[in-house]
Order: structure tokens, then sequence, then C-alpha cells
């Protein structure tokens, strides 16, 4: 019984599941169901363990057609809502904004923001009569440029990326820990409006004052557009009541 235990302690949980996977096909075969039963099983463990174990890339790969259709569009409608705001000019406030690039296949089946994203946020900026400016495509270049101009109090990198890192570009990274240098590259606050995860240093902690960083946009997990949309509305009721 003891051996048993440990054999079951020592055994991955999913080698467990793949042989039960494999019974099932083998007893529909023994008691005759036929070859097309085998198929619709084998299919239904493929769709069950895709999505518990890839659930974005699964769900990614199983809506691609439907989104190589809609992110594009999407993308369009965004840049012309963009034209409505000062682009690529240092201001008090800069919003990093990642970008795709159309030769990529990421590009086509993942999305970086939504508009109604960036609608929160321009109201949330609004409220607190900031003066803000957006930076569509901006390369490492010009990451660097606003990080060191000391005109620019607060910076947004709105996309994705994790704790250490954010997407610029769909193939493209920057590093965080790159700015590591409070003098030259210190702002007031610093908001990384992405996934993040609960371990290492943030660029806020590179970046932001001790005293400011509880008030920078940051979630140590990974996070979806209505916790986005959620957070900039607090952020903006906190400011109505302070009014």
């Amino acid at each position: 019984m003891k051996n048993l235990k440990k054999i079951l302690q020592r055994t991955d949980s999913r080698l467990i599941q793949f042989f039960v996977y494999l019974g099932s096909l083998v007893y529909l075969l023994l008691k005759g169901f036929g070859l097309l039963s085998v198929v619709y099983v084998h299919l239904f463990f493929v769709l069950i363990y895709g999505i518990v174990y890839f659930r974005e890339e699964f769900l990614t790969f199983l809506f691609s057609p439907i989104l190589a259709i809609v992110f594009p569009i999407q993308n369009y409608r965004l840049k012309k809502y963009l034209l409505n705001f000062k682009q690529n000019i240092p201001t008090e406030v800069v919003i990093v904004l990642g970008h795709s690039d159309w030769f990529k296949l990421g590009a086509w089946l993942r999305n970086n923001f939504l508009k109604s994203e960036i609608a929160a946020l321009v109201k949330c900026l609004h409220t607190k009569e900031q003066d803000f400016s957006f930076y569509p495509k901006a390369s490492i270049e010009d990451v660097e440029k606003i990080m060191s101009n000391k005109s620019i109090k607060e910076v947004y990198f709105f996309g994705h990326g994790d704790s250490h890192t954010f997407q610029l570009n769909t193939d493209e990274y920057l590093y965080y820990c790159d700015f590591n240098n409070y003098q030259k590259y210190g702002k007031e606050f610093a908001h990384q409006v992405h996934c993040g995860t609960p371990d290492g240093k943030r660029l806020i902690d590179y970046v932001v004052p001790e005293g400011n960083r509880t008030k920078c946009f940051f979630f140590n997990k990974s996070i979806n557009s209505f916790d986005i949309k959620k957070e900039f509305k607090r952020m903006t009721e906190e400011v109505n009541k302070k009014v």
C-alpha cells in the first residue's frame, strides 16, 4: 500500500490523464463502437486539453479566421480615434502604445488593446486635466528619449508585457531593467498597463519614488480588458472625489 502511495505521488497527473484518454479509445474499439466514435472522443479530449493547458493560445487558433478580420478593422478605428489627440510630442504625460508589425503572424491574431480601453484612459487624463501625448509607434530609441526627458513627469506603457518587459512591437521587446538609473530616468509616476508577475523588479521600482509606487497602474497577474477599464474607472472616480 505504501509503495502504491509513493508511485501515485511520483507520477505526473498529466500522465494519468493521458492513459485514461488512451484507455477510453481502446475501450470504444473493443466494444465495437467503430472508428468514427474513436475519432469523436479523441477530438473531445483534444478540445478539453487545449482549453485547460493552452487557454489563450488554443482559443486564438480556434477563432483565428475571425480575429484576422476583426483586429485589422479594430486597429484602423483606433488609429482614427488617436488623431483627435497629440502624438509623438513630449508632454507632461506620455502614453507609449504597443504596436503591430503586420508582416508578423502575431499582429493578425493578438490585439494590443481595444479602443474602449484607450477611451477609458483618456477620460481619466481629462478628469485630471493633464496634458498628454500618444506615441503609437515608438522605437526603443524613442523610449530612451522619453524616459530621459525630465519635462515628462508621467509615462504609461500600454499593450502586452510582464513585470520586466514590454512588447514594443510584435517581435520587439523593451527591457525595463535598462532604466535602472533613477537619476537619469526618474519619473513621478510610471504605469504598466499590461499583465504582470508577482516576483522581480518592475519599471515602477526603478524610476518612481517609493511614496508614489502604490498610485501607479500595475497588476501582478494576467489581466484583461475588463480589469483595465475597471481600474481606470476607479482612478477617475478617485479624482472626482477630491474635487
